[in-house]
Parts: structure tokens; sequence; C-alpha cells
């Protein structure tokens, strides 16, 4: 049996969730784990999810997981499934489960300690959450192919962008009765994934299929420099406070650069897994440590040397 992991990401309290699915036979099976950050240095990262101390199973795959507050999190299944789980004493108890998608749950994002959560799928819908009411209130159409990417403007919780395989990258403003609007971006790669930046609202990066990124500007609409970072695919992409930005790549690589103009970018680290990076996240405890998952079944903790370039 192997084990893929799909999703990593910290909570405020520097706790780790993990999910993962495994092929056995012709049936995919899903997980997912938390690990307190008291017995995170006593975890080896090449342990399988179903090693951890914290951990559960799911009746079908686990695409994604995310923190919706310290103490609960969603999860999506390759069923459609939209979950909202609540770890405390030692114990999972799941306490909303929506299957309204018509396939596989891709992405999910949040508004950390808040009730509004969105999610997208293979089905080429976004769905809006309600968690205090445990249902979905709203349905945006406006991509063809299965949707690659959500990420909501955590200052607002308003604004979102949408990334598909039909070639879109759309930003969505809730407050709107036409919410969408197409950012043209004049690539022949479909998007994968994007980060808004931390310093600037009106300013995003897209990742593409072909491991180009791309700042867009959305006062003026227009793509800026591309880079081409990686070889192939770009899973995820996420800025910290120093406004470092950390990748993940289907060519197995995690890097982090430093922007050192509009049109030039500092590599200032570089790793390479043995399959799939799926996906990323800083560590809010540490502004120059990140966490990598990946499909070869392992999780890598990663220390950017910055210091000599920093001002404390």
């Amino acid at each position: 049996m192997k084990e893929f992991l799909g999703s990593i990401e910290y909570n405020k309290n520097g706790d780790i969730l993990i999910s993962s699915s495994c092929l056995t036979y012709q049936n995919w099976s899903g997980s997912y784990a938390v690990i307190d950050k008291q017995n995170l240095t006593k975890v080896d990262s090449n342990y399988l999810p179903n090693n951890f101390k914290f951990f559960d199973t799911a009746k079908s795959g686990v695409c994604i997981a995310r923190w919706a507050s310290n103490e609960k999190f969603l999860i999506g299944t390759d069923c459609g499934k939209v979950e909202l789980i609540k770890w405390n004493d030692e114990k999972f108890n799941i306490i909303m489960s929506k299957e309204e998608h018509d396939g596989l749950v891709t992405c999910l994002d949040r508004k950390f300690n808040s009730e509004k959560a969105v999610s997208g799928s293979s089905d080429c819908r976004i769905k809006i959450w309600d968690l205090n009411e445990a249902m979905s209130v709203r349905t945006f159409r406006g991509h063809d192919y299965p949707i690659t990417s959500l990420t909501l403007n955590h200052s607002d919780a308003i604004r979102m962008i949408s990334t598909s395989e039909d070639g879109k990258a759309v930003l969505w403003d809730m407050r709107k009765s036409k919410p969408g609007f197409n950012l043209r971006h004049g690539l022949k790669s479909y998007p994968t994934c994007s980060a808004w930046s931390t310093d600037n609202s009106d300013a995003i990066v897209l990742g593409f299929a072909t491991g180009h990124i791309g700042v867009y500007d959305l006062r003026n609409m227009s793509l800026g420099t591309v880079h081409k970072i990686h070889e192939r695919a770009i899973r995820q992409l996420k800025f910290n406070s120093l406004k470092l930005l950390s990748t993940a790549s289907d060519d197995s690589a995690s890097k982090v650069y430093q922007s050192v103009s509009d049109k030039s970018l500092k590599l200032l680290y570089s790793y390479k897994h043995r399959d799939y990076v799926t996906d990323l996240d800083w560590n809010p405890d540490d502004k120059l440590s990140y966490v990598t998952c990946s499909w070869d079944g392992t999780f890598k903790n990663h220390q950017v040397n910055f210091r000599s370039h920093l001002k404390f």
C-alpha cells in the first residue's frame, strides 16, 4: 500500500493537519491526522499518517484538509463531500457532513475563526459555506473544467481567486450580483494556484501548469513579468510575513524566492522530494521555517537561511 500525502497546514497554535489517500487494489481510501505542537519534534517525517498518535480514516479519498479554527478543520473528499470535524480530547467528531459536489473536492479555503468557507470541485462549481449553519449558502458557476484552486483574501473574505483547467483565473467579489470577473493572462497554459500578496491587496501571484508564475495587478487587470521557476505544474504558492514566496510543484521540488524587483526573483532555497510536492505552509512560530508534503509519503520541515538579510 502506498499512501499519498495531499495537504498539510498549521493552525495558529502550531499544530499540523495532514490529509492523505491510498490505493488498495481498485479502491481509494483516505485519512487525516493531527500532530500537536508538543509532539511535532518527536514525529518521524517518514511515517505514514496511520502511524501518528491522532489520526482517523475516511470511507473515500481525502483530497484536501484545512483548519477552520484551532479546534476544527474541514476536509474535502473524492466523492464530493465536505466535512467539518472537531478535534479535542484526542478524538475526532464530525459536526457537518454534506455531499453537495458532483465530483471530487479539489480545493478548500476559509477565513480562520469565522463562519465562512469555500469549496471547489471537478464538477466546475464553487460553493460558499456557512459553518455555523452547517450548510452551503451560494453556488458559483464560472468554469467549464475542473477547478484547481480557491484563494480567499483573508483580510476581508469577500474576494477570492479561482483557477481552473479551462485556462481561466476568475476574481470573485461576493458583494456583487454578478460576482465573477475573468482575469485574462494571455498564457497558453492554465493556472493551477494563486496567492494574495501580503502587503498589496490588489496584487496576486498566479502559478501555471507549465511551471511559470506571474504577478497579476488587479488595478490594471494585467499580468506582469512571467518567470519560469519549475519544470512542471505548480501545486501551491504561499507568502510569509517577510514577503518570501514558497512553492510546491509536480517536478518534486519546493523552492523559496525573494522578490528583488518587479522583474527579478532571487532563489533562496530549494529541496527535492521523490515525488510530486502537493502542499506547503509557513510555520506561524518561525517566519523562516515551512513544511511540505509529497506523494512520496513524507512531509519535510525546511529552514530558509535568510537571517543575514533581516533587520530585527
